[in-house]
């Protein structure tokens, strides 16, 4: 993107105006300012010439930011001299030769872009008095700016900014940012403004001052404030093209890359991983975990401690499938960096990567559960997810005509409900539907109204609300509903209610509610005391559904003796139904069935490189382009643990179990 040139000299109040333009008619008279003939125009600068530019640009430094400069510097032709030198005189040293002079300069020169008899604008379009204007500048007590704003003129035909209306605009769109940026209350800044066509670059001569004498001063950050604002509104359009071109190109490349970053964090996912170092030192953590109190958590750890952790980090990036996905993440991370004209940081360590510090957490928490592996459960990446069951066929055409057309209501309102694009009057829409629907028996819809409440979904998030709504939807014979109702009244420690539509949809087979009352009478968690027999029961229930978490678990226990006999053929059994189905760890405990006494780390190790497929998913979702488009990654994150302590997956979507079933 092309660079604006902003540059602002300023002329002081009281006797050291006089001092300085005294001065700077010394620069402007004094031999060395030589006039070119067009024969000797391209050859070198002269040594005065070279000269008299290095005392110019110590006096204004700000004259590097020229466009005749750079010109200069790429060749320092006799031309490219004269040129610097006349712009130097023009944007510095003419302006504080004299108030009065300058300000009429400015509305007389010869290029201006004029409006009538002279080309002087302010905030309310053309200054009708340029004498009244000249007096009032003439006579401030306090300083005087003078910027230039300048284009090349390629840039400038480009943007539109050949145009004088458009400089208006662009003045007065941005004239509160420059107000801020010369530490002016915007209610005090007077400003006077030209427009002036040279052959290569058209600018903006300002006169800028407060009508507060003693108000007013510009820092370098003041001058950076200023130039970023004036960029932002320039090049908008501009940007929006180049973003748009870039999409198109970004896509193209990340089509593939995010294709293979997805089979990665699936390999990951589903994957094994077995290494004697690491081993070696997550049993070295776990003791020293143990040694030490206080939090559990990387910050309050002992730095021995960390350096153990951040080495067990770096020993799983050392996996295939966590290096090539780690690199792939960089690399797209750096193309973004370069969309937005951003330095890329540099590479460092997985274990050093501040976006993925929270691997070193992971790994803290899974090398604790080492001491409760026996009744780990491994079920972190289960979903809920069940598919919807249709509607029994009624003989009455005119009434199942009735339910199909519900059904599609139905589905169209399930769908905006839970698509991030609609409006939210699509979405107040989607919830109207749902209420009639429910008002006309189609019981399904509840669910859908339990789930908008719950999720804040088009509606202020309300659980009081999305418990009745769900208990409407499960008293009517929906099991997911009483299943997603028994985790709502679990998260808000309401125990009895909860175990009780618990036991309603395990009761009606529903596999996930089975399991997960199972876990609860197995542990003892959430408050329920422990039901060994009956926590069995549910478990080989759900097994005998097809849940592989169900069929894991009670294969671990039968081969550990935990909690029940030793039986390796039935541990076997049930371990290679799970296994069957891509159970990693039932596959690994099949695997390792004759070294038990060594299967706790090596679970531990595989449920890291699970997590790590998590952690990865989170960070390689591709930001938006636009700033204001972007959603915080810290405040995603909270969203989806909110979700979770709800008693959610990340992926979990109970209404697919949904029955319709009239009221």
């Amino acid at each position: 993107m092309a660079r604006l040139i902003f540059i602002s000299p300023y002329m002081k109040g009281g006797r050291d105006a006089a001092r300085l333009a005294h001065r700077t008619r010394y620069f402007a008279t004094r031999e060395g300012v030589q006039l070119l003939k067009d024969d000797n125009s391209s050859l070198p600068a002269t040594k005065k010439q070279q000269q008299y530019i290095r005392r110019l640009l110590r006096s204004f430094p700000a004259a590097s930011e020229l466009p005749e400069h750079e010109d200069y510097v790429n060749m320092p032709s006799r031309q490219t001299a004269f040129d610097l030198i006349a712009q130097i005189h023009e944007d510095f040293i003419e302006p504080m030769d004299s108030r009065e002079n300058y300000l009429d300069y400015v509305a007389n020169r010869p290029g201006v872009k004029a409006l009538g008899e002279h080309g002087l604008w302010d905030a309310n379009g053309k200054v009708p008095s340029l004498e009244n204007a000249v007096a009032e500048v003439a006579q401030h007590t306090g300083n005087v700016w003078t910027p230039v704003i300048s284009l090349s003129r390629e840039n400038a035909e480009r943007l539109g900014y050949t145009n004088l209306e458009n400089w208006q605009a662009l003045i007065n769109a941005t004239i509160t940012d420059i107000a801020k940026g010369y530490k002016i209350n915007p209610n005090h800044i007077r400003w006077y403004a030209a427009m002036h066509e040279k052959e290569k670059h058209i600018h903006v001569h300002m006169v800028i001052f407060s009508s507060n004498p003693s108000e007013g001063y510009l820092s370098r950050q003041g001058i950076r404030n200023i130039k970023s604002a004036l960029v932002n509104t320039i090049y908008r359009n501009d940007r929006m093209h180049i973003y748009e071109q870039k999409d198109r190109q970004r896509n193209l490349l990340q089509q593939e890359a995010e294709s293979q970053m997805s089979a990665l964090i699936e390999q990951m996912a589903t994957g094994t991983l077995q290494s004697d170092k690491l081993e070696l030192l997550i049993k070295d953590l776990s003791k020293r975990l143990q040694e030490v109190g206080g939090k559990k958590v990387y910050g309050y750890l002992p730095p021995r401690i960390k350096r153990i952790v951040d080495e067990i980090v770096d020993e799983l990036s050392k996996d295939e499938r966590v290096s090539t996905a780690y690199s792939l993440w960089q690399d797209l991370r750096e193309e973004l960096c370069k969309d937005f004209n951003q330095t890329p940081p540099m590479r460092v360590p997985l274990s050093q990567q501040k976006e993925f510090k929270t691997v070193r957490n992971m790994v803290i928490r899974e090398t604790l559960r080492l001491s409760d592996m026996n009744l780990s459960l491994e079920d972190d990446i289960m979903s809920d997810e069940q598919e919807l069951e249709e509607p029994d066929s009624i003989n009455d055409l005119n009434a199942e005509r009735t339910v199909y057309q519900q059904t599609q209501f139905y589905n169209r309102a399930k769908n905006v409900l839970v698509d991030p694009e609609p409006d939210p009057s699509e979405k107040a829409a989607a919830l109207v539907t749902l209420h009639r629907l429910w008002e006309e028996g189609y019981s399904a819809a509840a669910h859908q109204l339990g789930r908008a409440y719950r999720d804040g979904l088009g509606i202020t998030a309300d659980h009081k609300a999305s418990a009745e709504w769900f208990q409407k939807s499960a008293e009517a014979g929906n099991r997911c509903s009483a299943y997603a109702l028994s985790k709502l009244l679990l998260e808000q420690e309401q125990i009895p209610q909860a175990l009780r539509w618990l036991r309603q949809a395990a009761e009606q087979n529903d596999q996930y509610a089975q399991y997960r009352l199972g876990k609860l009478l197995l542990t003892g968690a959430e408050g329920v005391p422990k039901d060994i027999d009956a926590a069995i029961r549910l478990l080989k229930d759900s097994a005998g559904h097809g849940n592989q978490y169900a069929q894991y678990m009670l294969g671990k226990l039968y081969l550990l003796g935990q909690e029940v006999k030793t039986n390796r053929e039935e541990a076997l059994r049930y371990l290679t139904q799970a296994a069957a189905q891509g159970n990693t760890y039932a596959q690994y405990f099949i695997d390792h069935q004759d070294d038990i006494s060594g299967v706790a780390i090596g679970t531990a190790i595989i449920r890291m490189l699970h997590q790590m497929s998590r952690i990865f998913r989170e960070n390689a979702a591709q930001p938006a382009v636009y700033a204001e488009m972007q959603i915080d990654k810290k405040r995603r994150r909270k969203l989806q643990e909110k979700r979770m302590a709800m008693g959610h997956k990340a992926d979990d979507h109970e209404d697919r179990g949904l029955t319709q079933q009239t009221q």
